[in-house]
């Protein structure tokens, strides 16, 4: 469908003043009323698939602001298109793109209402999951991916967000639900190799070499003990020193009769060794939580969504993917 605008009211007409200068504007401005009327009449025809297609192609070419910017002129002219869902889509997969994961969120609180219930609705449903997801809000993210499943989308969707969902379960520990959530993913899906070995994989999960927060603070009784639990022998062995040193100053100004030095000692000393199980116990979390990274680091995920259409105007999700 092609819309026709007036040249007189068209947001593209612009007077450069590139190497003219500003000067030259009073003499274009007379040579256009020498001109005839029908001539300042004149119309740009602008075809909406021509518009569609160039913006695009401004995404493709990795300049996602800039398409922003197109789909939104081309949604303004061409409201009634058929391109318009796959249109609002893109603008949110753009921003995600940009890492501008609010402004992606924004378009697609904007998308849900007008498509609820329907297919593109539940793709809107994804794509908010998939924003929550690339900046680890796995709750947020969560909730977003059980609202595809729960809803009457199509099947590969569902796939794709079962696939998601167990990975959100993997990073938040819950390698058992992972396991039986991979298992969900249907065999026909092009994610069926993928999610049934990761079934398994995830299992490994579990019988990671965790260290227990609870020993590493309880081995901090002896400063330092926790930290070389942890690993972090150089921090156990300032943490020993520290101590050691504060505890005899302590008792050496209480036995030169220093109460008031001794006391203002002991207070210090009894907050660095409280701080140093508390060190203790976060180390262990640190360590636990770098031991899971790794482990999923060398898991095979690597899931690039991005939004198609068919000729017949369908809209779906393309997920390549790197094993």
């Amino acid at each position: 469908m092609a819309r026709r605008l007036d040249m007189r009211t068209s947001p593209y007409q612009r007077i450069s003043s590139g190497r003219f200068g500003i000067s030259w504007i009073p003499a274009i401005l007379f040579m256009l009323l020498l001109l005839p009327s029908h001539a300042l009449c004149a119309q740009i025809t602008i075809d909406g698939d021509e518009q569609f297609r160039f913006a695009e192609q401004t995404m493709q070419k990795g300049d996602y602001l800039r398409a922003v910017v197109e789909f939104e002129r081309f949604l303004q002219f061409f409201p009634e298109d058929k391109n318009v869902p796959k249109a609002k889509l893109l603008i949110a997969q753009c921003y995600m793109k940009a890492k501008d994961y609010e402004a992606a969120r924004k378009s697609l609180y904007e998308t849900l209402p007008v498509y609820k219930g329907t297919l593109v609705g539940g793709k809107a449903l994804f794509l908010m999951g998939e924003s929550y997801y690339e900046q680890g809000l796995y709750e947020e993210a969560e909730r977003y991916f059980k609202g595809v499943l729960a809803a009457d989308s199509d099947p590969e969707l569902k796939n794709s967000a079962a696939y998601r969902l167990a990975w959100i379960q993997m990073h938040t520990g819950k390698w058992q639900e992972a396991s039986e959530t991979f298992k969900a993913v249907g065999p026909g899906s092009p994610l069926f190799p993928s999610a049934r070995d990761l079934s398994v994989k995830s299992l490994g999960g579990e019988f990671l070499p965790y260290k227990d927060p609870t020993t590493a603070g309880a081995l901090s009784v002896v400063p330092g003990l926790g930290h070389a639990y942890c690993e972090r022998y150089k921090d156990g062995l300032v943490a020993f020193v520290l101590n050691g040193l504060f505890i005899w100053a302590t008792i050496e100004a209480f036995h030169e009769d220093q109460e008031v030095l001794g006391a203002i000692l002991g207070f210090v000393e009894l907050g660095f060794y409280s701080g140093t199980i508390y060190s203790a116990v976060n180390s262990a979390h640190k360590y636990n939580r770098k031991l899971k990274d790794d482990f999923l680091q060398g898991l095979p995920d690597a899931v690039d969504l991005s939004v198609f259409a068919t000729k017949e105007g369908h809209i779906g999700l393309a997920l390549k993917f790197t094993f």
